[in-house]
């Protein structure tokens, strides 16, 4: 591992030390053939704002852009730290169905949204099901801020939360070194998982072998 990677990788995990999950501030009402359900998330903007100074403040930017790729078109996300290290991650988008440049825009949206709270393991929605990109109707409400609580305890983590975020973090690994990194030091959480669900554990670590698979045939 290279000096400038180490800074990096020492940089992104203070930053994240430093992140909260986002306020979920947007209602949506979906309309299907399937049915009506309801279900919030935090806006794109919301996202950021909550990064941008954790990040900024341990030397590191982050930039996204639509780029053409070998496999189609990707939204591609970049990690920039001050000591000249790079982490690069690509989403690829499934926009054959976004004929109109607004729902194109949406697709991007929806898929910089995702790509942040992935690489960063924060749960920014309780649900979402594409409905951007899958054209169903939707009523859009900003939720109306309240009177601050009282301060809470910190909720303890439960298995399937764990396996999202521990998931997301996998997802946005930038080699197989920072892959065995984090399985060591996330061996508390894969017990929570592997305890409450055998078949949770292997599915992760199916998503874990696939994420080296892919990184490989990228090197080849």
């Amino acid at each position: 591992m290279l000096a400038t990677d180490a800074a990096l990788y020492a940089a992104l995990a203070k930053a994240q030390g430093q992140m909260q999950n986002p306020t979920k501030n947007r209602e949506v009402q979906v309309k299907s053939d399937r049915g009506a359900y309801k279900f919030s998330y935090a806006t794109l903007d919301s996202i950021l704002d909550g990064i941008r100074k954790p990040l900024s403040d341990n030397g590191l930017a982050m930039t996204q852009s639509l780029e053409q790729r070998d496999t189609g078109l990707s939204m591609v996300m970049r990690i920039y730290h001050a000591g000249g290290g790079q982490i690069t991650t690509a989403m690829p988008l499934d926009h054959a169905r976004a004929v109109k440049m607004q729902e194109l825009g949406s697709l991007m949206t929806f898929a910089r949204r995702y790509q942040v709270a992935a690489f960063f393991g924060l749960a920014a929605e309780e649900d979402d099901d594409a409905n951007s990109a899958d054209g169903n109707q939707r009523e859009l409400r900003d939720r109306k801020p309240t009177a601050p609580a009282a301060p809470a305890a910190p909720a303890k983590p439960d298995a399937r939360s764990e396996f999202r975020r521990v998931r997301g973090l996998i997802q946005a690994a930038p080699d197989a070194i920072s892959i065995a990194q984090l399985l060591m030091q996330e061996a508390t959480a894969l017990r929570m998982i592997k305890d409450a669900s055998e078949d949770g554990y292997a599915a992760l670590m199916k998503e874990k072998d696939q994420r080296i698979a892919q990184m490989q045939a990228e090197d080849e």
